[in-house]
């Protein structure tokens, strides 16, 4: 195994385990977990990728971080995190098919509430199309919504952090 995927596996399964149990807790409570589990997403992702690069700066390359290296070790962690988080979200909608029902009733719900500012902003078309669009979507549509949630501001939180984080030892 590569050092970028041995610093960042821990960190992405730890962060994905992490999202699991927020989503746990927040199902246990009787709250639509699928669109929480974004904003747990949201809150996790930047931590353990911080750590995962950190990590890998500190323990796997004597202290000196490229701006690359920081990506690609990111890259892995945030990867493992959207991964894991996909695959619980359509493992649960597959043994509770009335999660995926009350997702999408939500989502047509505040469609149909926001449906004149969203005509003005795009047009009726767009929205027709938009809401027809969300009244067809499958369970995979919603996994695969969930995992580029997480990868675009995986991205995003990423390059600042090698940024931050990136160093040059001078021997």
């Amino acid at each position: 195994m590569n050092r970028y995927l041995k610093a960042a596996l821990p960190f992405g399964l730890y962060g994905g385990g992490l999202c699991f149990l927020g989503y746990l807790t927040i199902y246990l409570l009787d709250i639509e977990p699928i669109s929480m589990n974004l904003i747990i997403g949201y809150l996790v992702t930047p931590i353990f990728v911080f750590f995962g690069v950190k990590s890998f700066r500190d323990n796997f390359n004597g202290g000196n971080l490229y701006f690359g290296q920081g990506m690609t070790v990111g890259f892995f962690t945030y990867t493992i995190i959207a991964m894991i988080s996909a695959l619980y979200i359509f493992g649960s909608i597959q043994l509770d098919e009335e999660l995926f029902t009350t997702f999408r009733q939500i989502n047509l719900e505040l469609m149909s509430a926001n449906k004149t500012v969203l005509e003005e902003n795009l047009n009726e078309a767009a929205y027709e199309e938009t809401y027809a669009n969300i009244s067809k979507m499958s369970i995979f549509d919603v996994a695969l919504n969930d995992f580029l949630r997480k990868i675009f501001p995986g991205l995003f939180f990423t390059i600042i952090i090698s940024i931050i984080l990136k160093r040059n030892v001078e021997f």
